[in-house]
């Protein structure tokens, strides 16, 4: 994993903000963005083996990846995004709405320069699952393959949130708070919460003020775990995924709590691969 941490400190620029927005049809309204890729790719795929993209959580970057990587066998091909995080951790500023960090995720997985023949299945886990579910939106109205959405741990986009807007909180309420609705981060203590504050914010605001603006429906499978541990998503808000794609829709069961790249690293791979096409899918439970 030594070359996993390298990686998150070593993004280079690959381009500037106006080829940002020439290559997606739209400005990028906010000038803080950096030019800089948010997009890391970790791993090829060995032809014909699908490629995970992975979508952090809340606060989360590269690093959160680091377990669920050391299980998922090397033939499959890996990427992350990397989002500014800004703060103590980078000279970045993080983008506080999901459709401008969705915009600069899809424009960077295309300057990756990926063959366009790979198995792409993006995986997005809380605050991930959405921007996930955004860049998929883009990639395929770029011409991108996607060959499933993979979601955990967040209410489809198409439900309005219910609870009190968190990325306002003084810090010592937002840490009972985010303790009292998700549990402990494994690994981000309270020195890291400290580091990671202005990107906790940011990524909580693009959550808060989130609308779902699209009246189309994606059209590829979608497969959304259940947590069975997490309590911050219902059986209701997780079935309503089926709502956003017209495509084959699965509920998956996953023994684990909010964070299970990182509690259940194991199971998760084992999931992910059985959503891949890998193993016995009979014992998966399929909803039309």
């Amino acid at each position: 994993m030594s070359e996993l941490i390298q990686h998150v400190n070593n993004i280079t620029c690959l381009f500037s903000p106006h080829d940002m927005s020439s290559a997606i049809g739209a400005p990028l309204c906010d000038p803080g963005i950096s030019s800089s890729s948010w997009m890391l790719s970790l791993r090829l795929a060995e032809p014909g083996q699908p490629t995970f993209v992975f979508f952090p959580h809340a606060g989360g970057s590269p690093l959160s990846i680091v377990r669920l990587m050391a299980e998922l066998p090397d033939r499959v091909g890996a990427a992350v995004l990397a989002l500014p995080r800004g703060g103590g951790l980078d000279g970045g500023v993080p983008p506080r709405r999901c459709t401008l960090a969705a915009d600069a995720a899809a424009v960077s997985w295309f300057a990756l320069g990926v063959p366009a023949e790979t198995r792409l299945i993006l995986v997005g886990n809380s605050y991930g699952a959405l921007l996930a579910y955004e860049t998929a939106r883009r990639l395929i109205s770029a011409g991108a393959a996607i060959e499933r959405l993979v979601v955990s741990g967040f209410r489809s986009p198409r439900l309005a949130g219910t609870e009190a807007p968190l990325h306002r909180l003084p810090l010592a309420r937002l840490r009972a708070e985010l303790e009292a609705r998700y549990g402990s981060m494994p690994g981000d203590g309270l020195e890291w919460l400290d580091l990671a504050e202005e990107a906790l914010r940011a990524d909580l605001e693009s959550c808060d003020t989130y609308r779902h603006p699209h009246a189309d429906r994606l059209s590829i499978p979608v497969d959304a775990l259940h947590l069975t541990q997490d309590s911050s998503v219902s059986s209701d808000e997780l079935a309503a995924w089926a709502q956003v794609t017209s495509g084959p829709f699965r509920v998956l069961q996953l023994a684990a709590g909010h964070f299970p790249w990182a509690t259940q690293p194991g199971a998760t791979a084992r999931v992910l691969l059985q959503s891949a096409g890998y193993g016995c899918e009979s014992t998966l439970a399929a909803h039309a």
